[in-house]
């Protein structure tokens, strides 16, 4: 790796200099004189046989070389920055990968709650539509799996969801036109197949619109455009603001289930033990209809 560059410290000089494009600037932030700076870049690009800044009179500018140089170092050396800063102090937050759905209108909604029950141990949400692979990413202490009741080794069942029908407070749509409905169809992935839901209701009598995510839904609900089917446990936090209401047109019906996995080198720590009892006793008083 790196056998071109003879030395880090040229490329941590290099994106200092291109971050403020001033070599002046970075001999500042670096504590060397400019000079020192200048030799560096010059070093650089004679390791890498090209130009990465233009010199004018009294200033600097990146070439094309140099501004992809300094895009690569400027995601790279901050994820080095982040990565060593994690290793020189003990982690005490609770970091959980879930959906962005999910993070957004049930997480987040408790984030006053969550801090008052663990006040030591702040909440980082990590969100993401993607899969989480535990084993790589050490950063995650905890993930959280939508989709079907097939159960993965390991993993603590939480809770299934039931889609429901709801709309506005005293909504009246038009009578002269079809309602609107909204529904949430993401895009098509191999990971997890999208809900039936069009063999839940008759979509002749609706004009439907999709969204890709269910907190549009959510928004085009509460803005009264229209009826929408969601998750009870996404729309949980909305109905105690009263928001919005449940609507009897359409049976709710069974959706997906949720799913707790833990990373298994973490998940003996006190935290992560007292925050998943936690997660898992919401979802249980929710079902018992106390939430």
């Amino acid at each position: 790796m790196l056998e071109q560059i003879s030395s880090l410290n040229y490329l941590r000089t290099f994106a200092i200099s291109a971050h403020y494009l001033s070599f002046k600037a970075a001999a500042k932030v670096l504590n060397i004189s400019p000079t020192a700076v200048s030799h560096q870049i010059k070093a650089l690009e004679t390791q890498l046989r090209l130009n990465l800044f233009e010199r004018h009179t009294r200033a600097i500018s990146l070439t094309p070389a140099g501004s992809k140089l300094a895009l690569a170092c400027q995601t790279h050396l901050t994820q080095l920055d982040h990565l060593v800063a994690e290793l020189q102090q003990p982690k005490s937050d609770i970091s959980i990968s879930c959906c962005n759905s999910f993070a957004a209108l049930w997480l987040t909604p408790r984030s006053t709650t969550i801090n008052n029950q663990f006040p030591e141990n702040p909440l980082k949400i990590c969100a993401s539509d993607s899969l989480v692979d535990l084993s790589r990413e050490q950063h995650i202490d905890m993930a959280l799996r939508y989709g079907e009741d097939e159960q993965i080794a390991d993993e603590i069942l939480l809770g299934h969801e039931k889609v429901s029908l709801y709309k506005r407070p005293n909504f009246n749509p038009e009578r002269h036109e079809k309602p609107v409905l909204f529904v949430t169809e993401w895009p098509e992935n191999d990971l997890l197949n999208n809900i039936d839901l069009r063999s839940h209701f008759d979509a002749s009598q609706y004009q439907v619109k999709t969204f890709p995510q269910e907190f549009f839904v959510l928004q085009a609900i509460m803005t009264g455009q229209g009826y929408g089917l969601l998750s009870d446990v996404l729309a949980t936090s909305a109905i105690e603001q009263g928001w919005i209401v449940p609507d009897n047109t359409i049976t709710p019906f069974r959706g997906y289930s949720y799913w707790l996995r833990m990373n298994p080198a973490r998940k003996d720590l006190g935290a992560i033990q007292r925050f998943s009892h936690w997660l898992t006793q919401a979802f249980e008083a929710f079902r018992e209809g106390y939430i």
